[in-house]
């Protein structure tokens, strides 16, 4: 009796991620198997949704669908909403009074005149007194603040505004807002004491930020956390880190006390950017511009802020205040995620003091060692080599973005990049993200013509060697992308893959059409599976069928026949004209290269001419066969143009050649350089009588022969 033999299981590369705690790769193990809880830091809302989100955001959402979507796991995604902060009190108020003032204040001296004062106050509270000499200021003084080429840009704006004296109020308004506002904060910023111009400024950016990701094909989280909702929790969770001794109260306001923590046993501060624990600067920039800075230590930041006139407040046992910023995080992500979470990510700018500060609080609450287990940072975003910043108002808004490319093209592009790595959006990258979108496009239009091609036959044998090795190539690629995605998300080598077996199916399609047909069963397979990854990526939306596709919803409908029947029936009325009328064959044949290369390709349809006489019929969106016919007639054009240029070239050439010609060969060298001549006409002698040298008679020899030639060709040109 035969025994059965069990098969030996395969060894499967285990997923790691990247891990900015120890700053390898670690073995993803999370709490509780098949299950896990992810915190991602959300946006501080009170600008645009610039492409430096686009790029952190795909990133956690090409993980988030990753982990989801290939490797099963059940994920619970929740994002932050910083709506309480510095930078969101400051663009409110300034926004209201600005608002306020320009609705009240139409006299044009009136408004020159405040601009004027708001001007000398920019100067003096962005620089120094001695800037107030402006023009000297500008020309001589350097500096190392990024922020200095914004202020110099927003002053001199404004100045050459006030100065222009044909200016309208309305555009005098637009063009000194940057210096009017911070004066009027200046002067009136104490007085805002209504809560809702804070809730209406922060709601509108919020609904504008998840709006953008919407467009982005960016899955909106599972849970959104509110700072302002989460008001009371953060009092008690500041009390309980208090209690354990790590905080103290000064003024109104609570701080973290960094050095006790640190020499505390079992704790150390700065998991993440030990280095950078010493840089006082980041960590002032951490606590924003309206912070008093009154903590016992430097380094210490603040847990709770005693709230000055004009800033919201919210009671608590150290009197009216607000939450710090790093606070939030800690206590919303432990109020849904417990003590300890197996996903913590954010952008890399946010690593110190930020994230790290958010490590030491939350532990410092729970007294216990490890609040996170997997720390993700997204790389920077740089714009043609220059990095974005929205406090710097140097970015590119996605919006803006969306008009230099798709949604998809946009993912592509970021997912060709490593996404812990800072990446350029520039124009090379961008120009191989449409490329490679065009390939997957034409390789899914291909599958399906074939389809439809052998759609109701019945094929005989049509499985060889060429379509077990398209397979075998299809099984390594679903290998090689295994071991990409459990490599840290490896997205560009998993999109490589893609691509090199999108070029073998391509070229399997080539080779087996010159052997007879193709089969479509395989190549509906590879499709499907370049398909399935796309999709898991986001490039291709959830809605799209087995075998994708990037046309838009304005592409022509399969059911809509009536303009294809209506080209149809207009063919053959002129084929039927052309044959009563006994016309050549070629008047035919231009009917038809006019179907294909004009009438057809309007209905969003290709035909693509194959051996044999039979043209492989496909259905692709119209706007791309026009901009390829665009594409194809400009080539021609420029064809055409060079081809004229070389003509001109060669008439202008042959025509210098003939004017040359003009002069007999014996007339060529009787000038004033020589004094003596042979019969033909070549000097013997020079002026002064000296007997020409033999190399340089060589030389007029072979001079006498070329100009011979070009007078021959001339005297023919007059026969």
């Amino acid at each position: 009796m035969s025994k059965w033999i069990p098969p030996v299981p395969k060894t499967q590369p285990k997923l790691k991620l990247f891990n900015s705690l120890t700053k390898q790769k670690e073995e993803f193990i999370p709490n509780h198997p098949g299950q896990v809880s992810w915190y991602v830091c959300g946006p501080t809302v009170y600008n645009k949704t610039h492409l430096g989100h686009a790029r952190t955001y795909m990133a956690f959402d090409v993980q988030r669908r990753i982990l989801q979507q290939y490797f099963g796991y059940q994920v619970l995604y929740v994002m932050n909403v910083t709506d309480i902060d510095d930078k969101i009190i400051l663009s409110a108020r300034k926004q209201y009074l600005l608002q306020e003032y320009q609705k009240h204040e139409t006299d044009l001296e009136t408004v020159r005149r405040n601009a004027k004062l708001a001007f000398d106050f920019f100067l003096k509270k962005r620089f120094s007194e001695k800037a107030l000499d402006w023009e000297h200021f500008v020309a001589t003084e350097k500096s190392d603040d990024p922020k200095f080429p914004m202020y110099v840009k927003t002053a001199q704006e404004a100045l050459d505004a006030i100065e222009n004296k044909e200016i309208a109020v309305q555009e005098l308004h637009d063009k000194t807002a940057g210096v009017v506002s911070e004066w009027l904060d200046e002067q009136k910023g104490s007085t805002i004491t209504d809560p809702s111009i804070y809730r209406d400024f922060t709601a509108y950016w919020e609904e504008d930020f998840f709006t953008t990701l919407d467009k982005l094909n960016v899955n909106r989280p599972d849970v959104i956390t509110r700072v302002s909702e989460y008001v009371p929790e953060i009092v008690q969770y500041v009390q309980e880190i208090i209690s354990n001794g790590y905080g103290y109260e000064l003024d109104g306001s609570v701080y973290f006390d960094t050095l006790k923590f640190n020499n505390a046993e079992n704790h150390s501060y700065a998991k993440l950017e030990p280095q950078s624990a010493s840089n006082l600067k980041l960590a002032a920039e951490g606590e924003g511009e309206l912070s008093s800075g009154k903590a016992r230590n430097p380094a210490d930041f603040a847990l709770w802020k005693n709230s000055k006139p004009g800033e919201p407040f919210w009671d608590s046992p150290w009197g009216k205040g607000r939450p710090g910023w790093h606070i939030e995080c800690s206590v919303m992500a432990s109020a849904i995620l417990g003590s300890n979470m197996d996903i913590h990510s954010g952008g890399i700018d946010l690593a110190f003091p930020h994230h790290d500060n958010e490590i030491a609080q939350a532990e410092a609450h729970y007294d216990h060692q490890q609040w996170v287990n997997y720390f993700l940072h997204a790389g920077h975003l740089h714009i043609e080599g220059m990095k974005m910043s929205k406090s710097l108002k140097n970015f590119l808004s996605v919006d803006q973005g969306l008009e230099i490319c798709t949604a998809s093209q946009m993912r592509i592009m970021f997912l060709f990049s490593n996404w812990g790595q800072t990446m350029d959006f520039s124009s090379g990258p961008l120009k191989d993200a449409k490329n490679f979108e065009a390939t997957v496009e034409n390789f899914m239009t291909m599958i399906k013509a074939v389809q439809q091609d052998q759609k109701g036959q019945r094929l005989g044998h049509n499985f060889g060697p060429m379509e077990a090795q398209l397979l075998q190539h299809l099984q390594l690629a679903q290998d090689q992308i295994r071991e990409a995605f459990c490599d840290s998300f490896n997205t560009p080598k998993a999109m490589a893959e893609l691509r090199q077996l999108i070029s073998l199916g391509n070229q399997y399609y080539q080779d087996a059409t010159k052997r007879s047909q193709p089969n479509a069963s395989v190549l509906y397979k590879v499709g499907t599976f370049v398909t399935s990854i796309l999709r898991i990526l986001g490039v291709l939306k959830d809605e799209n069928a087995a075998l994708g596709t990037f046309a838009t919803a304005g592409s022509k409908s399969q059911e809509n026949v009536l303009e294809y029947v209506q080209a149809l029936s207009s063919f053959r009325d002129r084929v039927r004209s052309l044959a009563q009328e006994k016309a050549e064959p070629k008047a035919i044949l231009e009917l038809c290269d006019k179907l294909r290369d004009e009438e057809l390709i309007e209905l969003g349809v290709s035909l693509e001419d194959r051996d044999g006489g039979k043209a492989l019929v496909k259905l692709v969106d119209k706007e791309i066969l026009l901009k390829q016919r665009q594409e194809k007639l400009e080539r021609e054009q420029q064809k055409q143009r060079e081809k004229q240029e070389r003509l001109q070239q060669e008439l202008k050439k042959k025509q210098e050649r003939l004017e040359r010609g003009k002069t007999a060969p014996s007339d060529l060298f009787k000038t004033d350089e020589y004094s003596q001549w042979d019969e033909r006409g070549i000097p013997t002698k020079d002026k002064e009588g000296l007997d020409l040298a033999k190399s340089r008679r060589k030389k007029l020899e072979k001079e006498y022969q070329q100009q011979e030639k070009l007078h021959q060709e001339y005297l023919k040109s007059l026969q």
